[in-house]
């Protein structure tokens, strides 16, 4: 925007310069116009000054813009207990079996393979018998009793194969089982732990003698008749 500006106090100053004699000496006599210009001044108009609100708008906006940091999280000032170390089963201390228990199982179920043609190394073979068979008078009481044994002996399913046989069409039945362990001996957890284990009379299998052979074949097997009789049952554990 242009204004008109009219200065007295420099026009007195002007006029006294210049009827100085050394400056009409060079300027000559100097006259006054008829009409002074006016003198052009740009004055660039103010900036508004930001209100207080303004401000806190900005500012917001500028702490809007900055990316939002994670929050920290505290460090727990109690550690976790550890958890407890389980106690080894003294079966997993025994030396290395070239024996798989778990592939022996399988070729078990699927092919029904004559036993002496499976090594059993690093286990050992057990013939058992009811103590008290004369007692097997009711035929449901009697596969109850070996369900209940077959039970108990979950625990041993890493370290063991059963077959359990029910044998006879009249009363009483007789309750006898073939059982191969890991080791060379009955594992003592295993009769510690498994009650009905005392309910058996139990007996190593000599894999040399042939008639002991025969006999693991045929219980294996299923064979029928069992030692000239009929088979009630057989139960697998496995």
């Amino acid at each position: 925007m242009g204004y008109a500006v009219y200065l007295p106090h420099v026009e007195r100053y002007f006029w006294t310069l210049v009827n100085l004699p050394n400056f009409r000496k060079i300027l000559g006599e100097v006259k006054q116009a008829e009409s002074i210009p006016a003198v052009q001044l740009v004055m660039k108009p103010s900036q508004p000054k930001e209100s207080a609100e303004t401000k806190v708008k900005v500012q917001t906006n500028k702490e809007a813009k900055k990316e939002p940091t994670e929050p920290k999280v505290e460090e727990s000032a109690q550690e976790e207990e550890a958890p407890k170390t389980k106690a080894k089963n003294p079966l997993d201390l025994l030396p290395p079996s070239k024996m798989i228990l778990d592939e022996w199982k399988r070729l078990y179920s699927n092919t029904k393979t004559n036993f002496r043609e499976v090594a059993v190394r690093g286990y050992s073979l057990w013939f058992c018998k009811y103590k008290y068979n004369d007692e097997n008078t009711v035929s449901f009481v009697t596969l109850n009793k070996v369900g209940g044994f077959l039970q108990q002996m979950d625990l041993a399913c890493k370290y063991a194969f059963g077959k359990m046989l029910v044998i006879g069409s009249e009363t009483p039945f007789k309750v006898k089982g073939l059982w191969l362990f890991r080791g060379q001996e009955i594992p003592q957890f295993i009769m510690d732990e498994c009650y009905d284990m005392k309910l058996y009379d139990w007996r190593k299998v000599d894999i040399t003698d042939e008639d002991q052979k025969e006999r693991v074949n045929q219980m294996i097997e299923d064979h029928e008749p069992f030692e000239g009789e009929p088979l009630l049952d057989a139960k697998c554990f496995k």
